[in-house]
């Protein structure tokens, strides 16, 4: 009398594991197929932005990108920058700023990222000095369609000259002390002599 309720019962749950397995089993093939796609992307990205890129900004100096790549994976992509900065202006910089942006296909900024390039001594950045560092802007899946790029911006300060007192303040100056001169005794002096009797003499 059980054994129609035990088959009922055994053909529910192997439906149930089948309709359990299936769910899965698309979804990895989904997501197979997102990073071949992203693959794709990447290499063609290497392969129109490969070698350096040399960018001048006329009174903030030259960014030089030695590698650029579209890395991550589907779903949190990002534009990886390895640049170095380059104080070619007139005048000291104490400061500058890099910044990525990632464009859409219509132009509009999709992601930004930004750096500040300052010494960690407090001085400033000598002219013809380099600055080495890294961005990395997230792509907001604009790379999704034909069309998107990224750019590249900079600004820096340079460095200011100090803005005189009134009055001024004297400025302090090293003591100077007497010079003196110390007598070599070991140079061979003139002495007098003479006789025991007191005559003659000379100086030797």
């Amino acid at each position: 009398m059980n054994r129609p309720r035990h088959l009922v019962a055994g053909l529910f749950l192997l439906a149930a594991a089948c309709a359990t397995t299936g769910k899965p089993y698309r979804t990895e093939v989904s997501h197979e197929a997102n990073l071949h796609e992203f693959q794709i992307l990447q290499s063609v990205f290497r392969t129109q932005y490969s070698g350096q890129h040399v960018e001048d900004f006329p009174g903030h100096g030259r960014v030089t990108v030695r590698d650029i790549s579209l890395d991550g994976f589907p779903g949190n992509t990002y534009v990886r920058c390895r640049f170095h900065y380059q104080n070619r202006t007139s005048t000291p910089v104490m400061q500058a700023w890099v910044s990525l942006d990632v464009l859409d296909a219509d132009g509009q900024v999709a992601g930004t990222q930004s750096v500040r390039l300052v010494m960690p001594t407090s001085t400033a950045i000598a002219r013809g000095s380099y600055y080495s560092d890294e961005l990395r802007t997230p792509t907001n899946d604009a790379h999704l369609r034909i069309g998107w790029s990224w750019r590249l911006r900079c600004v820096s300060d340079a460095e200011q000259a100090d803005e005189p007192l009134d009055p001024p303040v004297q400025e302090w100056q090293p003591r100077v002390s007497t010079p003196f001169f110390i007598k070599d005794r070991s140079w061979p002096y003139p002495t007098w002599w003479s006789y025991p009797d007191g005559s003659g003499g000379n100086w030797r």
